[in-house]
């Protein structure tokens, strides 16, 4: 038994690459989904279904993040909360620089792959998964909708 802890001790890990290179960068592109938040020790999940994602767009240097939500025919309602971010890298660690006129703050990269994607701010973590429209709107069509009256054309 304890040579199969071991064992699977070092699988895991072998397997952990915590390094986010220049080349990784492409995955972060796309619509992300907040799944939960941890901070010390605690599990933070969003209350009811995600009416907001985060999308991102970038090159090496620089990018950009949006708050969109989502509607049918794979379309999205984009918001004014907008983020511009430059990308360094210190050693072994990738961050998102961001900047307005009222703040600036940093975000470090700690997990990107191509459904996985952890962000670190003020000692919280932010876990999010890619969003797949087609996952997002299984989920709410088991919502229950307010039927609309609808004029006549």
């Amino acid at each position: 038994m304890h040579r199969y802890f071991i064992l699977i001790l070092m699988i895991l890990c072998l397997g952990c690459k915590n390094e986010i290179t220049p080349s990784d960068l492409p995955l972060l592109n796309g619509y992300w989904n907040i799944e939960y938040i941890t901070h010390k020790n605690e599990t933070f999940y969003p209350k009811g279904a995600a009416k907001l994602l985060d999308f991102y767009e970038s090159n090496e240097k620089n990018g950009v993040r949006k708050k969109v939500h989502p509607e049918l025919g794979n379309k999205f309602l984009v918001t004014q909360d907008l983020n511009n971010f430059k990308i360094t890298f210190k050693g072994k660690n990738c961050y998102l620089n961001f900047q307005t006129a009222w703040d600036q703050w940093q975000e470090r990269i700690i997990k990107l792959n191509e459904n996985k994607l952890i962000l670190e701010h003020q000692e919280k973590r932010y876990h999010y998964q890619r969003f797949h429209s087609e996952h997002w709107f299984m989920k709410s069509s088991k919502r229950k909708f307010e039927p609309q009256s609808i004029g006549k054309v």
